[in-house]
């Protein structure tokens, strides 16, 4: 059996590498600094944060070849796990102790994303799109859980990524490669110290055809940063440039999947992303102890979205001359002269358009947001009394603006799902649920002020404290009429406290309580009413704001490392406990208004909590690592949810969540191992195997339904050095082509525009890649 094969022959790698170390010492590594807060300047040792952190170094980056950040952190930790909600390799949901960072809008978000101490959350969802990201300039990151000062969001935890510049960062490399699903891309770095400055310039362009149908991808993205470097000053001004255009191909039906796994659900499904980024960040040092960092930065975003899909519409009734809204899921009916179709100017539809084809809908948003803010943090580390003390003071602004509109436009269903336009924008006058253009702008002021301190009590007990005071008014403003107008401000002090003791350097038990809370966006507010559903996110209607999520998490564990010097190398573990409770936590929910609609709502409590556990060791030729997690995420409140397409609801639609079902999307039990293996000083080999058990479809929080299969992927890796400047490297993502699916939901079986489909099972699902192959080549001076 091929797995049985694999196994075996990871087994005589492993002892291959054992048999053949060489007699060289294992240099001993430093103890590496995590960030406490977001700005540089505030970063203290590992082995005194009192939690559980990963780190992301751009080692780790350059083994994986990471195209996407999340690329190295999925393959790597346990904790953190993917879903292509979006269906695009490209913007992949990470969801991080079961909170999610999507690029999604109307997910609720649950961790904060920082690029060089700028939050890189979008201003209207709070989305966070990795596409944008040039993952070549980046220098390392840390996810950081348990820390209030991060601010809104960081309810799970937050991202931090620190980017490359001129001083850290010289030469000239160039990186090109291609393969599978006509995949080619290239990159090119350059970074250069002249005297007292420093140059750094990034630039990374990609495009593939995509495995699925109508699923290709283009990206372009670029990073440039000047540098200058006093005695006691330094000053970097950076900017961040991008564009992607990307072919979504989102969740399909089973029995479509099961007949070509490469099938999508109607289309077009893109979206079209463009960045414009810069920032200035400084440092001055004031004296020995005293450090003050900051930043000021603009940010502009811009998002098409042009969704293909089935529209809900049919003849009038009896007049079967126009079009109108089905009123099939209305719990009132409307009238035929608010349910009826009319264009731009105000005119009815007539059915005659359609030419007998299938009634389909081109829905389109678009985003236009700009963002600019400023932070200032002070660091005092002299001694206290004796005792050493490291003090981080800070406060940031930020000020979002955002233009959103929405609108539909009539089309003709094709026989290979694609939706054809017709040119007509179409609307009608019913107040709930129907369908509207919307044009609204929202503004967002958030402000913080954090203070955080860290006092080494003795050589081996650390204590840290801190407080974060968030204050964030989200408004919207209806450019149509007056519905949407709405002004919300949400207030909250949120501490942490944590406890490290190291008895010696093998063995540091911390413990840590901490609380977080999120502002709900200005998307979540707009569509918050169970009677005025949405597309989301292509509609917003009139709704009231909805409560601020408030995340209280406790984590304790033990770590350690320990260094057999010589051939034995290095060995660091880690084990940990963390629970956290989510009080007025927000879903997005399916209407029972209309179907195909849904609201944001709050659902009382959750709770997310579990075991992690890892395991690294390390000489100078091998490299293995082994990691677990366990996330236990459950409702914890009586809920009635309105599920109509979900074949195990009542005969009202309805599903009965109990406290202790599971949280539909989360991963149970997650465990990634790998290793990389010099096996001549030229060439090096790796391979890595993640698995991941089964989950819920979404519209089965009542866990009626079976939840998915688990399934595991191998992927391999492999490069050799020509020369000192030159490699080649291969690489082969999910080796035996494992067909498997990451997420899914319900859909409507009983359309009559799909009925030549003959398709019975409502299960609508999110495949993963299949077997794939790329070679490139790197050269560097």
């Amino acid at each position: 059996m091929p797995w049985r094969r694999s196994r075996l022959s990871l087994v005589a790698l492993l002892a291959a590498a054992t048999s053949s170390l060489a007699a060289r010492a294992q240099e001993a590594l430093p103890d590496i600094d995590i960030a406490t807060a977001p700005e540089a300047g505030a970063k203290i040792e590992r082995s005194k944060i009192s939690t559980n952190p990963i780190s992301l170094t751009r080692g780790d980056l350059d083994r994986d070849h990471a195209v996407i950040v999340t690329d190295t952190l999925l393959r790597r930790n346990a904790s953190v796990s993917s879903s292509e909600v979006a269906g695009n390799p490209f913007q992949p949901d990470i969801s991080y102790r079961g909170f999610a960072a999507s690029p999604v809008p109307g997910t609720p978000q649950g961790l904060a994303v920082y690029q060089d101490g700028v939050r890189i959350n979008e201003a209207f969802g709070d989305s966070v799109n990795f596409d944008l990201i040039p993952s070549v300039a980046i220098a390392k990151g840390d996810i950081v859980s348990g820390n209030p000062l991060f601010g809104l969001n960081a309810l799970g935890g937050a991202l931090t990524l620190e980017m490359k510049n001129g001083f850290t960062w010289q030469g000239f490399e160039a990186d090109g490669r291609g393969g599978s699903f006509g995949r080619r891309f290239g990159s090119l770095q350059y970074g250069r110290k002249i005297d007292d400055f420093a140059v750094y310039f990034a630039f990374e362009g990609l495009g593939e055809d995509g495995w699925r149908k109508r699923s290709g991808s283009s990206i372009l993205r670029g990073y440039a940063d000047l540098g200058y470097k006093g005695d006691k000053t330094e000053f970097h001004l950076n900017f961040t440039g991008a564009g992607t255009r990307l072919g979504n191909a989102a969740a399909t039906p089973i029995e479509m999947l099961q007949r070509d796994y490469g099938s999508v659900f109607t289309t077009p499904q893109s979206s079209y992303n463009d960045l414009l980024f810069v920032n200035l960040k400084g440092a001055y040092e004031a004296s020995s102890h005293l450090k003050f960092n900051g930043n000021a930065y603009f940010r502009q975003f811009r998002q098409q979205h042009i969704d293909g899909n089935l529209a809900d519409v049919e003849t009038c009734g009896a007049n079967d001359k126009w079009l109108c809204q089905e009123t099939d899921g209305f719990t009132s009916e409307p009238s035929i002269r608010q349910v009826v179709l009319r264009d731009s100017s105000g005119r009815r539809i007539p059915a005659s358009l359609l030419n007998d084809g299938g009634v389909g809908s081109l829905d389109y948003t678009r985003v236009n947001s700009r963002a600019f803010g400023f932070a200032l943090q002070g660091t005092y580390d002299e001694a206290i009394l004796g005792f050493a003390n490291k003090l981080v003071i800070g406060a940031a602004h930020d000020r979002q603006h955002s233009d959103f509109r929405g609108y539909s436009e009539l089309g003709v269903l094709q026989n290979d799902l694609s939706v054809a336009g017709t040119g007509v924008l179409y609307s009608n006058l019913v107040p709930e649920g129907g369908f509207q253009p919307v044009h609204v702008g929202g503004r967002n002021l958030y402000w913080g002020v954090y203070a955080h301190d860290t006092l080494e009590v003795t050589d081996k007990l650390t204590a840290t404290a801190g407080l974060r005071f968030n204050s964030a008014e989200v408004a919207l403003f209806d450019h149509v009429g007056a519905a949407l107008n709405s002004n919300a401000l949400y207030q909250r002090v949120n501490p942490v406290a944590g406890l490290t003791y190291s008895f010696f350097p093998e063995l540091t038990v911390y413990g840590n309580y901490s609380e977080a809370n999120r502002a709900p966006t200005a998307l979540e507010n707009g569509c918050s009413d169970r009677l005025h559903p949405c597309m989301i996110d292509n509609f917003l209607v009139s709704d009231p704001p909805l409560k601020q999520v408030v995340a209280r998490t406790w984590e304790t564990g033990l770590r350690g490392r320990r260094d057999f010097g010589g051939d034995y190398g290095r060995l660091d573990w880690r084990a940990g406990l963390f629970r956290t409770d989510s009080v007025d936590d927000i879903l997005s929910l399916p209407s029972d208004v209309i179907q195909g609609r849904g609201y944001f709502a709050n659902v009382g409590q959750t709770r997310r909590q579990g075991v992690e556990a890892g395991v690294t060791w390390q000489n100078d030729l091998v490299q293995v690592y082994a990691d677990y997690a366990l996330i236990d995420a459950t409702f914890r409140n009586h809920l009635t949810l309105n599920s109509g397409d979900n074949p195990y609801a009542d005969e009202n639609g309805q599903i009965h969540v109990q406290p202790g079902n599971v949280l539909p999307g989360i991963p149970r039990h997650r465990v990634k191992v790998g290793f990389d293996f010099k096996v001549t000083p030229q060439w090096t080999f790796g391979l890595d195997y993640i698995f991941r058990t089964g989950v819920h479809l979404a519209g089965d929080e009542a866990n009626l339904d079976k939840p998915l299969p688990s399934f595991g992927v191998v992927n391999l890796k492999t490069s050799y050095k020509i020369t000192d400047n030159i490699e080649v490297y291969g690489l082969v993502n999910n080796l035996f082509d494992r067909r498997a699916y990451s997420f899914g939901t319900y859909f409507e079986t009983g359309s009559e525009a799909i009925g030549f489909l003959g398709l019975s099972n409502p299960r609508t699902l999110g495949p993963i890649s299949p077997l794939a192959a790329y070679g490139g080549v790197k050269v560097r001076f």
